[in-house]
This record gives C-alpha cells, sequence and structure tokens, in this order.
C-alpha cells in the first residue's frame, strides 16, 4: 500500500494526541485541570510546605484535624494527636530552620518537632487565645509573631514559649487575619478587620496606612511584592472583602487595578516565587492568576467545583512545579491522574477531524497539479486488469 505524507502525518498526530490525553501531566493537553487530592469535605483552611522537602505538604482545618502528605499531595494520614479535637486550625507554619512546625488554632498554640506526629501546647497562660495567623522573622531566630481573634497582636522572643502583647497603635479589640514581615524593608504589615497597618520597629507601634482603601474595610491579607526575590520594593498588595488593592508607595495610598475584584471576598494573596509580577488569589468564587502584578484576572483552569472558596495557596512538590488550594478540599494545579476526559476527548476529535481535512486538500492539490499522472496510473490500473482478467 502506497502511505502518502499527508497520511502519515495525520496518523502521527493522531497517536499524538491520544498519548497526550492519555498520559498523567505530560502532552499538550495536560496539566490543565485541578485535581481533588483526596480530602472532600474537611473544611481546609491553611496549608505549609516543608521548604526542607517540598513533597511534604500540611492541610489544617475547621474540625480541628490535621493532615500530612508525604508524596506531594497523592495520599494524607491524619495526624492530630495532641491538638484539642474541637478546634479549628487557623494557620500552620513552620519556623526559621523548618524542623518546627506551628498551628494556630481556636483554642491556643500548638509545636511539632516530629513532623506533626505529636503536638505540644505552647505558653499556657495564652491558650484561651484565638490565634488566626503566625509570621516569623528569619533574620532572627526564635523570633515570631502571632495574631489573635479580639486580641491584637502578640510577638515571642524564644519560638513561642513566653509571648507579650505588641498592640500599641492598634484599636481596641483588633482582630489580626494575617501577618507578612517584608523582609526587604523589615516592616511587620497586619491586615485587621479594621484595615491594614503597618509597624517599622517590630511591632513596639504600629500606623495605619488606609487611605484609598474603603472606610471599615476588612482586610483578609496583606502581600508586600519583595516577599520573594526580584519583587518590587514599595508595591504592596492588600486582599479584602470588598476586592483587590495595591499600594505602589509602601502603603501611603490605595487603589484598584484594572479588574480589582470589587465584590470579591479575597481570603489570601500570593505571590509566585518563579515570577514576582504572577500574583494568585484565593476568593469567594475559586483562585485566580494574575501576570501583571495584579492588574487583570484570569482562571487557573478547570476541574474545582464553581464558585468554591479558596482560602490558602502554597507551591509544592520536588521542584515545586504544583499549586495547591486549601478549600473544602486540598486541589493540585496540574493534576497528576491524566486520563481521558469529555473535553480531552472533544480536543482530540476536532484536531484530528483538522489534520484529515488538511490530508483531503493536500491530495486534491496532487491530484490538480498532476493530471497526467493520475491519468497514467488509472490507465495502468485498468490494463493491469485486464491482463488479469485474461489469465
Amino acid at each position: 500500500m502506497y502511505i502518502t505524507t499527508p497520511k502519515i502525518l495525520l496518523l502521527c498526530t493522531v497517536v499524538m494526541l491520544c498519548l497526550s490525553a492519555c498520559a498523567p501531566n505530560s502532552g499538550i493537553f495536560a496539566g490543565g485541570d485541578w485535581q481533588s487530592s483526596g480530602l472532600q469535605h474537611q473544611h481546609i483552611r491553611t496549608l505549609a510546605v516543608d521548604f526542607n522537602n517540598p513533597q511534604d505538604i500540611y492541610a489544617g482545618g475547621l474540625l480541628g484535624k490535621l493532615f500530612a502528605s508525604t508524596d506531594g499531595g497523592q495520599h494524607w494520614h491524619e495526624r492530630s494527636a495532641g491538638l484539642p479535637p474541637a478546634s479549628s486550625i487557623n494557620a500552620l507554619s513552620f519556623d526559621n530552620t523548618g524542623k518546627k512546625l506551628y498551628a494556630a488554632t481556636t483554642a491556643g498554640l500548638f509545636r511539632s518537632t516530629d513532623a506533626a506526629l505529636h503536638w505540644l501546647a505552647m505558653g499556657k497562660a495564652n491558650q484561651p487565645f484565638d490565634y488566626t495567623t503566625l509570621a516569623f522573622d528569619l533574620k532572627v531566630p526564635q523570633t515570631m509573631y502571632a495574631g489573635t481573634a479580639f486580641h491584637g497582636a502578640l510577638m515571642s522572643l524564644d519560638g513561642g514559649n513566653t509571648w507579650s502583647s505588641i498592640n500599641a497603635g492598634l484599636p481596641p479589640a483588633t482582630t489580626i487575619n494575617a501577618l507578612t514581615i517584608d523582609i526587604d524593608s523589615d516592616q511587620l504589615w497586619a491586615a485587621t478587620n479594621s484595615g491594614v497597618y503597618r509597624s517599622d520597629n517590630k511591632g513596639k507601634t504600629w500606623q495605619a496606612f488606609n487611605t484609598g482603601l474603603p472606610s471599615s474595610v476588612v482586610v483578609n491579607s496583606v502581600q508586600p511584592d519583595t516577599v520573594v526575590n526580584g519583587g518590587t520594593r514599595g508595591v504592596i498588595f492588600a486582599g479584602t472583602k470588598r476586592g483587590f488593592y495595591f499600594s505602589q508607595d509602601a502603603g501611603g495610598h490605595w487603589k484598584t487595578s484594572s479588574e480589582s475584584l470589587v465584590g470579591t471576598s479575597i481570603h489570601v494573596i500570593y505571590v509566585d516565587f518563579h515570577k514576582p509580577t504572577t500574583v494568585f488569589v484565593g476568593t469567594d468564587v475559586g483562585a485566580l492568576r494574575s501576570d501583571d502584578s495584579g492588574q487583570t484576572w484570569s482562571g487557573i483552569g478547570p476541574g474545582m467545583p464553581k464558585d468554591q472558596p479558596v482560602y490558602s495557596l502554597t507551591w509544592g512538590t520536588g521542584d515545586y512545579s504544583q499549586l495547591f488550594a486549601a478549600a473544602d478540599d486540598v486541589y493540585l494545579y496540574p493534576g497528576t491522574s491524566g486520563g481521558l476526559t469529555l473535553n480531552r476527548l472533544i480536543a482530540i476529535v476536532i484536531a484530528a477531524l483538522f489534520f484529515y481535512l488538511l490530508y483531503r486538500l493536500a491530495r486534491r492539490r496532487r491530484k490538480v497539479r498532476n493530471p497526467e499522472r493520475t491519468l497514467e496510473q488509472t490507465k495502468g490500473g485498468e490494463e493491469r486488469s485486464e491482463k488479469d482478467s485474461v489469465v
């Protein structure tokens, strides 16, 4: 049988598309979907990745349960021994060394030194506090900060054993939703239920930075662009219950971006350390991505339930190639399950049809360009048929 070049091209294309669709995390159709990691209905609110081994992922949620994965979220094991069962886990964070994992809960602060197998309460006098967030001073070992609900901010100089209140300049009974340290400028930022506050002296005093923000706005997250290497100094992002804001003068003035997401509650902002101009946000309607420092936004990929709130985002796995999102479940992007989904099947059919049409067009053009050869082939075929008949 005579196989033409267009036929070979068509055959190779179809095979390539099938392999791309069926092979996990490879090919032109792979890597485009969120994938559930198997923690459905656990109401996950916070994630932490062991920076000494980014395959190790930890997830905590509203039900007081903590889960650990040692294979990048493919399998999970509950590791809640020592945590109060009725508490909610609001934040998880490693210290400077990556050897101590802290859990901020509604029933106090807890620490594990054995990969979450066991948990110990920190600072018994502070147990009634509802801890909401944690931050570590990477320049000063053992120095850490904690935010609380209705009790403002706390500071520890001994790794969380003892705490002191650092609320000078904050409104009374302030709820701290997030704390972030800008290492580049040595500033401590607080996202609170009454706006954005900043301390330039390690929490001794605070100052409000709310010019341009809606009055009495609740701020859920504040992130300096320089939280990762290569970020622009003075650029700060704020996620509020009324949209996304940014400042180019270290919080002096805030403004909305081209797509401000007004009306959308922003739970978390995550600056991509791969590329500082890429910013992710977790919102009430899923996770969004911006490649221009928050000016415009787009969805990240299908696979997550529609309008699923996302509360935490982080990179993980061996080469930091997967994005993890904390929602009702923990979702991975891109997924690793592969499989021939309906969307991929439709894409394969369309691509195969396209290349088949190209093949038909090429064949027709060849006939038009070589009519004499086509006629000779036809006559030769007829002569061979006559000879066969005679025989």
